[in-house]
């Protein structure tokens, strides 16, 4: 189950790597809830913002953020830059999510440090692999 964006996990989640989609769309973040749902044994979170997303991956160490490339208050750019100036969440592997699928997009994301590109609309086989890589197979 996914905690309301800024809120904090339900406790059954606790015990389980989570996994933060920083993300302003409604239903991009349905369509992620449903497939992590799907898959199990993930807890995530949603932010809508820039600063949510910072806030929000200090506060819960997850093993992997997924990144919108189009956010409010600034661009997967930007998120990624910060996350990787502040040690608390440097490692934090980090993945582009987004419908900007030109090459250029996906080079230049590679180039900043993105562990991953993966687009929109969601290939529910790629991304469920995708999971699999970063939490093991379910």
């Amino acid at each position: 189950m996914m905690s309301a964006p800024g809120s904090s996990p339900a406790p059954e989640d606790t015990a389980l790597p989570r996994l933060l989609y920083v993300e302003d769309n409604a239903i991009n973040m349905l369509i992620v809830e449903e497939l992590v749902h799907k898959r199990g044994g993930i807890a995530l979170s949603g932010a809508e913002t820039v600063a949510e997303g910072l806030r929000m991956a200090a506060a819960l160490q997850p093993r992997l953020i997924l990144v919108d490339m189009q956010l409010p208050d600034g661009d997967g750019h930007e998120l990624l830059q910060a996350l990787r100036a502040d040690p608390a969440t440097a490692h934090i592997p980090c993945v582009a999510l987004s419908a900007n699928a030109m090459p250029e997009d996906v080079r230049r994301a590679n180039e900043a440090g993105f562990a991953d590109y993966w687009t929109k609309p969601i290939d529910f086989k790629v991304f469920l692999a995708g999971l699999d890589a970063y939490y093991g197979a379910a």
